[in-house]
């Protein structure tokens, strides 16, 4: 009995001692990770960061994060987030997320208000520690932006998956339902005919990136250099729209290739882009002659067009739409 004892406490102070180093660790990578980014020239900033969870949980918490990259202008802030990982595989992380965050992006601030949303990521257990997979998702989101629109959504799902051996690639699978935009692109979307919210908004893509996502992501930086959409779908009322294809990226995440669209009931599609301001009004005759060709091919009431992105510029069919949208910075 003396030598059970003896080896149940021996036992006991290697797991305490485990876990005293792993907290430990955790700490450490944690201000790593702040201390790199500040060295890449991002603001990271906290107020408070701590381990708990003792003795079979990892529990750390930063306490009011501000993260920013001045090269793109994306910036978070959230009062806190927390992350948990059971102590014999922390290679598999939950997060807790605040109800209330802050992003800004494309010169506007967009507060996200969340009823539950949680997310979970595992990396490979190996010396740069690849992404394996993620899975978040939520429910009664609220994003209002200072830009002046707002959208609700009843629930929103986002996972993605390694493929294969590669860790620059990734599946990439988003599903969001019940999503109902508010103001002034309401009262445009009503009308133009339209229900009061989408029922679905689902796609599965492939990612190629430039560098592997793994722990030196802060200073690789990997930047998104292929995409191939697989497949997608938008349920709104009469309106359906499917679409795959595949876009390439140079190095400023200027956008190269082609996406094969479907859209049924085209002709109220138009209507909506005019009454939500996409369109000039007096621009919808030529939009719904030249659409048409593409659409008689099809027996008239389906429009199957592609949606092509070249030298900077993009163009729906035959009728230009603008500059291109650029995933970085220029240059």
């Amino acid at each position: 009995m003396r030598k059970l004892l003896g080896l149940v406490l021996v036992l006991a102070l290697l797991w305490a001692g485990w876990w005293v180093a792993g907290s430990a660790l955790v700490r450490q990578a944690a201000e790593a990770f702040f201390a790199q980014q500040r060295a890449a020239g991002r603001l990271a900033e906290h107020e408070g960061l701590s381990v708990r969870g003792f003795p079979n949980r990892f529990d750390l918490t930063v306490e009011k994060i501000r993260l920013a990259d001045p090269a793109t202008g994306l910036a978070w802030r959230a009062p806190f987030v927390q992350l948990f990982a059971m102590s014999w595989k922390p290679w598999h992380l939950i997060a807790a997320l605040p109800p209330e965050q802050e992003i800004d992006l494309d010169g506007q601030t967009v507060t996200l208000n969340a009823s539950a949303l949680r997310a979970s990521l595992i990396v490979s257990p190996s010396a740069t520690l690849p992404l394996d997979r993620t899975a978040s998702a939520g429910q009664a989101l609220v994003l209002r932006s200072s830009a002046g629109w707002s959208v609700r959504l009843d629930e929103a799902q986002l996972a993605t998956r390694r493929m294969g051996d590669d860790a620059t690639r990734h599946e990439i699978g988003l599903d969001l339902a019940g999503v109902a935009p508010e103001g002034a692109f309401a009262a445009a979307a009503e009308r133009a005919g339209l229900p009061p919210r989408l029922s679905q908004l689902r796609l599965l893509a492939e990612a190629g990136f430039s560098a592997p996502i793994d722990r030196e992501l802060g200073t690789s930086r990997p930047q998104l250099r292929s995409l191939t959409l697989r497949e997608s779908q938008l349920d709104w009322g009469s309106l359906q729209l499917t679409g795959s294809g595949e876009l390439t990226f140079d190095a400023s995440g200027m956008p190269e290739g082609r996406i094969d669209l479907a859209l049924g009931n085209w002709r109220q599609a138009i209507r909506a882009a005019a009454e939500l301001g996409y369109l000039d009004a007096e621009s919808v005759p030529a939009w719904e002659r030249g659409l048409g060709i593409f659409a008689a091919r099809s027996g008239g009431e389906k429009l199957q067009v592609p949606l092509n992105f070249s030298k900077g510029w993009m163009s729906l069919g035959p009728l230009p739409l603008g500059p291109a949208p650029r995933l970085g910075p220029a240059g």
